[in-house]
């Protein structure tokens, strides 16, 4: 039964999906109206056939006929936005064909008990207040047929319709509360979804917001601003950690520092904004002259550091002296066609006893960059 129901829901869901309407309150009251067309439909074709069989003819044509229209109304449902005149049009048939019960006394008391059935669809498939309103229609209309109608008291009497009257009101009342509540109950659920996605929003903006911001924390932690090359702190941590790996792989590793020869004078004659301009654009060819494994970074005003990796003493030294050569021939713009030119002094360290950790290896650097500067500047010790 379980299995059954499921797949019945699937085949509801697949006819509802190809409505147009985009409205989720008429998109559900759709889901009703085509759970109510699959329940009726074994309902009018099997009581058809029974009124056929005892020769009623008007009412198994009339049930044939709703039976008929239920099919046809799925149909209609793809190429309709208006999909609640389909509603009312199987309420107009159901209302006819309830009244015609009651109209048509005959011995077989049972049929105006079908009539329970109509607050409970109606409201059911149109809400409560709409519902509610055509049952009630529906129940006067039944008190005037049992007024005008003759000798109805033979077939049911003034207490069965008096307790008739009454049950059926029960029943709508039960039927528009129930429905009422289950559509508060809908909209509420539908506003709580709709809140939580908007939150879900909210906070995944926000989450995107703060990687974002994490990420440029993170750039601003590790990076100089003014050249876009890993600041000292950030060069030192990975030039640490290279050097770990070097002396437990037995890998070659040189620790370069790199100056700008005459830098201050400069400041003091050109102004800092040329200095500036001076170390952004020597930083961009320092970015460009190193290899991708290679570690780069400005540590000071005009203090640069290398670590080159899987080099000898020799490639090193080579590859320093072709930049430093390149700087000197470098011309620097600035201002109005302005330019200059700077020289460098480099200083190199190996990783090689007895310089064997980053502070030795550091310090080494720093003193044969001093001696570079001895030795007359643009040069590399």
């Amino acid at each position: 039964m379980v299995t059954l129901f499921v797949k019945m829901q699937h085949l509801v869901d697949r006819i509802v999906s190809r409505s147009p309407s985009t409205n989720k309150e008429a998109l559900a009251r759709l889901n009703h109206y085509v759970w109510i067309t699959f329940l009726m439909l074994p309902i009018a074709f099997m009581t058809s056939f029974y009124n056929f069989h005892i020769h009623n003819s008007a009412l198994a044509v009339s049930l044939l006929l709703f039976g008929i229209y239920l099919i046809g109304s799925l149909f209609i449902i793809p190429s309709t936005h208006k999909v609640y005149q389909i509603y009312y049009i199987a309420v107009l048939f159901f209302s006819i064909l309830f009244l015609y019960l009651v109209y048509h006394v005959d011995e077989d008391r049972s049929l105006i008990l079908w009539l329970f059935t109509y607050p409970v669809g109606t409201i059911f498939l149109l809400g409560n207040r709409i519902g509610f309103f055509l049952s009630t229609a529906l129940l006067a209309c039944s008190i005037v047929l049992f007024i005008v109608i003759d000798h109805i008291d033979t077939i049911y009497s003034t207490p069965f319709q008096v307790r008739f009257v009454l049950a059926y009101l029960a029943v709508s009342f039960i039927a528009s509360w129930i429905e009422y509540h289950r559509s508060r109950y809908e909209q509420e659920s539908l506003q709580t979804q709709e809140a939580l996605l908007k939150e879900q929003a909210l906070l995944k903006k926000e989450i995107n917001r703060r990687i974002v911001l994490e990420e440029e924390l993170k750039y601003l932690a590790q990076t100089d601003t003014l050249t876009s090359l890993f600041n000292r702190r950030h060069f030192l941590s990975l030039a640490q950690q290279e050097i770990a790996k070097a002396l437990r792989y037995e890998h070659s590793v040189c620790f370069a520092v790199l100056d700008i020869d005459f830098f201050k004078r400069i400041n003091d004659t050109l102004g800092h904004p040329v200095g500036d301009i001076v170390v952004k654009t020597l930083a961009r060819h320092l970015q460009d002259s190193v290899r991708q494994s290679d570690i780069v970074a400005r540590i000071g005003g005009e203090e640069f550091a290398f670590l080159l990796l899987h080099v000898n003493e020799e490639q090193a030294r080579t590859k320093m002296e072709r930049l430093r050569q390149e700087i000197s021939e470098c011309i620097i713009e600035y201002g109005d066609n302005k330019t200059l030119s700077v020289t460098v002094s480099i200083g190199l360290a190996m990783l090689q006893p007895p310089y064997r950790t980053l502070d030795e290896l550091y310090m080494k650097a720093d003193q044969k960059l001093y001696e570079a500067k001895k030795a007359g500047r643009n040069c590399v010790c």
